[in-house]
């Protein structure tokens, strides 16, 4: 019997992640500036924030 749930409970997981992605993405307008998705095949492990350009044009100004 618990071969059968293994599946289904799989299934029902994904839709669950599926829905609150889809609810997520309505909603980052509301909770971002900006937003910029890709689907990737494996996740990344870094990431890359590009603070320097904002600092030099603040700096900049002064």
């Amino acid at each position: 019997m618990a071969d059968k749930e293994g599946p289904f409970d799989d299934a029902v997981e994904e839709r669950v992640i599926n829905e609150e992605y889809k609810i997520w993405k309505k909603n980052t307008p509301f909770l971002y500036d900006l937003v910029m998705t890709h689907a990737l095949e494996w996740p990344s492990l870094t990431t890359q924030w590009l603070p320097d350009v904002i600092w030099r044009l603040w700096f900049s100004q002064w």
